[in-house]
């Protein structure tokens, strides 16, 4: 415990160049934390509990939602297929195709099957007023905790202008994050009125393994009529829509890693920096009797414990603004919330204790071994 209480009463001793250590630790954990959660929320988004028994129906050569426009009378064609369970018709209106950290996505769709399909459990809110009002939309919790909105709450974009009538969870993440109205009114309330036409629908069939025959025959169907469909599993159709987050996450993991690098360097520097500086003061400790393991521990812990400042500093930043900001990002109307749980921190913790490990490792051994009459002299 006095070696320990020694650690700490040097680090007080260069008050600029710890605090700035522990600053940039902690800035460069946060990136780590925030690159992490986003590949934590898109796997989440991507592993939806029946994605391998739902189809995605889309207007063929279309790559955006505002560009794809199927004539809603699909649906009862589709119906007729033999292993089709049922179809779910669903107008799309958002404000980007491309990725975007405000991503705000409007689904319309006929509620009974909406509310059975996607498995839509009301957090608050009345159902019963949701069906009577033409203009009512459910919230996401995902999205209401990010815009502020409670049941009874006004929200407008562009044309289309709501009464929030409920709040729900799902199973899925990504519902979390939509606006839920009547097919009717969405149709009728966009930009582009066109009644009797939605963005794409979303096929239940009773046999996993049977997907990609129903695919191709569903696009068989309509292989000659004005509008052409596409027909994909609900995983590729998820993986093929969310391709921009995931170059964005391929980038950020290289940022990932710059920042353990930058961790390594900052404290091992500040350590260097230490050593060199009681260098006479270790011969001093020699000659009262500490022996090379007491050096060599006084240094690697002043290591470990300027990693562990900064990791706390920059996992406390993370959580804070994570639950606060409730930040996602979104493409092509698919919106990928940042997910922080514990395991992420606890990981974070442990590239700190590591790269403070690493850091200390050569500046302890060289403190330790160093003579004690040319350490007195220095």
């Amino acid at each position: 415990m006095k070696l320990i209480r020694f650690v700490f009463r040097n680090l007080r001793r260069r008050p600029g160049r710890t605090s700035l250590t522990i600053l940039g630790v902690g800035s460069a954990l946060l990136l780590f934390v925030l690159v992490e959660s986003l590949a934590l929320g898109l796997d989440q988004a991507l592993s939806t509990g029946e994605a391998a028994r739902t189809l995605v129906v889309y207007r063929k050569n279309r790559f955006c939602p505002q560009t794809s426009f199927l004539p809603e009378w699909y649906v009862s064609r589709i119906e007729e297929i033999d292993g089709v369970q049922s179809v779910l018709p669903v107008k799309v209106y958002l404000n980007n195709c491309r990725a975007s950290l405000d991503l705000i996505t409007f689904q319309g769709a006929p509620v009974d099957t909406l509310i059975e399909q996607r498995g839509i459990e009301l957090v608050s809110g009345d159902l019963a007023d949701f069906r009577g009002q033409a203009d009512a939309a459910l919230v996401g919790r995902d999205f209401a905790a990010r815009k502020n909105l409670a049941v009874g709450s006004q929200f407008k974009f562009g044309d289309v202008d709501v009464k929030v009538k409920g709040i729900f969870g799902s199973d899925s993440k990504i519902d979390e994050s939509l606006v839920l109205t009547h097919l009717e009114y969405l149709q009728r309330a966009g930009p582009v009125s066109r009644l009797g036409t939605v963005t794409q629908m979303e096929v239940r069939i009773t046999d996993g393994e049977r997907a990609d025959a129903i695919s191709q025959q569903i696009d068989d169907l309509f292989a000659t009529a004005e509008e052409p469909t596409d027909t994909r599993s609900q995983v590729a159709f998820l993986k093929g829509a969310t391709r921009d987050l995931r170059e964005i996450l391929r980038f950020g993991r290289w940022l990932g890693m710059a920042c353990v690098l930058v961790v390594l360097a900052l404290v091992a520097n500040t350590v260097v920096m230490s050593a060199q500086d009681r260098i006479r003061e270790f011969g001093v400790l020699r000659s009262l009797g500490f022996r090379e393991t007491h050096v060599g521990f006084l240094v690697m812990a002043e290591s470990i414990v300027l990693a562990m400042l900064g990791a706390g500093l920059g996992l406390g930043l993370a959580a804070l603004l994570l639950n606060v900001k409730h930040l996602a990002i979104g493409t092509e109307g698919i919106t990928v919330a940042f997910s922080a749980p514990l395991e992420l921190l606890m990981r974070g913790a442990g590239v700190g204790a590591v790269a403070g490990i690493l850091a200390g490792i050569y500046p302890a051994i060289t403190s330790a071994r160093r003579a004690i009459v040319p350490s007195l002299r220095g």
